[in-house]
C-alpha cells in the first residue's frame, strides 16, 4: 500500500509546521508579542517599498527542519497595492486535515505565525513576469484555476489531485510565464519542462516502521514508485522555490544574500523597537 503512516516522521523533522497552516487554534498573543511582530512588517514594508517591482515573492521559515537539510517552508505573492500597502497571497493548509484554501493577508499576518527564524528570503521576478503576475493576482477566476484544495503535506510536483501550498505559487508562476496555460496540468507540465527540480527526502526504514500515527494531509499515492523503493519522497519546499524561481529573477544589490545568489535577497529584521 502506498499510503504510508508518516506523521510520526513528519513531527520527528518539523515539516509540519504551522507556518504552512491556517491554525484554527486560537492563542491570544501577548502586547509584546503583537508590537514585536508590527515593528517586523513595518520594517519588512520598508524594505519592499525601496525596490521598483509592485510583485515579490517572500519565503518564510516555520520551524527547524535542518536533519532534513532544509531551511524554507512557505512561500506567497506580495502585491503592493493603490494605497501604498502590501498585500500577500498564498495557500494554507486549513486546521491540520486533507483541505487548503486562498488567504489574503497583510504583512503582519504573513509574520505572525510562530516561526523559528523572523528571517525572510525576498524574490523580484524579471520585469517581463510582473504584469502578467498582477493580472493573475488580481482575478479570483486565474487565481482558484491552479488551485486544488485536496491538499497534501508532501505533494508530488508533476502528479495530481494534491497540492500543497508552494505547488500552488509555482503553478501560478508558470502561468504568467506562459499566458496559453489554463489549467494545473498544464502548468505542471511546464514546471518539468522548465527543469523544475523538488525538494527530495529520505525515510529511514526505522522512521516508517516505527511511525503508529497516521496524518489527515500526508499521502504518498502520487509519489513515483522508484523515489518510494529509495525510502525517499519528493515535495515542493521553501528550498525548492528559491532555487527555481530565482533564475527568473533580477538581481538584488546591498543586501545579505546568505548564499543564496544574486537575486535573493534575505531581509534580517532589527529587534529594536
Amino acid at each position: 500500500m502506498k499510503r504510508l503512516a508518516l506523521a510520526c516522521w513528519l513531527s520527528i523533522t518539523s515539516i509540519n509546521a504551522l507556518a504552512d497552516s491556517a491554525d484554527c487554534r486560537y492563542n491570544a498573543p501577548s502586547v509584546e508579542n503583537i508590537a514585536a511582530t508590527m515593528h517586523r512588517a513595518q520594517q519588512l514594508k520598508q524594505h519592499l517599498d525601496k525596490q521598483p517591482e509592485s510583485v515579490v515573492i517572500l519565503v518564510r521559515q516555520g520551524q527547524d527542519m535542518s536533519s532534513r537539510n532544509l531551511t524554507w517552508s512557505h512561500a506567497g505573492y506580495a502585491m503592493r497595492q493603490p494605497n501604498g500597502n502590501w498585500r500577500v497571497f498564498h495557500n494554507l493548509n486549513t486546521c491540520g486535515t486533507a483541505a487548503s484554501s486562498l488567504f489574503i493577508q497583510g504583512l503582519y499576518e504573513f509574520l505572525a505565525d510562530e516561526l523559528m527564524n523572523q528571517n525572510i528570503a525576498v524574490l523580484r521576478p524579471r520585469a517581463d513576469l510582473v504584469m502578467p503576475l498582477q493580472e493573475i493576482l488580481r482575478s479570483p477566476v486565474k487565481l482558484n484555476l491552479f488551485h486544488s484544495s485536496h491538499y497534501n503535506l508532501i505533494a508530488w510536483p508533476f502528479a495530481g489531485p494534491y497540492q500543497n501550498s508552494n505547488g500552488w505559487l509555482l503553478e501560478i508562476f508558470a502561468r504568467a510565464n506562459d499566458g496559453q496555460i489554463w489549467s494545473r496540468n498544464d502548468a505542471r507540465r511546464w514546471l518539468q519542462k522548465a527543469n523544475y527540480q523538488p525538494s527530495i527526502v529520505s525515510v529511514s526504514t526505522l522512521e516508517k516502521v516505527g511511525a503508529t500515527l497516521f496524518s489527515s494531509n500526508v499521502f504518498t499515492d502520487d509519489q513515483p514508485d522508484d523515489l518510494l523503493r529509495k525510502g525517499n519522497v519528493g515535495l515542493n519546499s521553501g528550498d525548492s522555490v528559491i532555487r527555481f524561481i530565482a533564475g527568473y529573477s533580477r538581481p538584488i544589490a546591498d543586501c545579505d544574500h546568505q548564499g543564496l545568489g544574486q537575486t535573493v535577497c534575505v531581509f534580517i529584521p532589527k529587534n529594536e523597537l
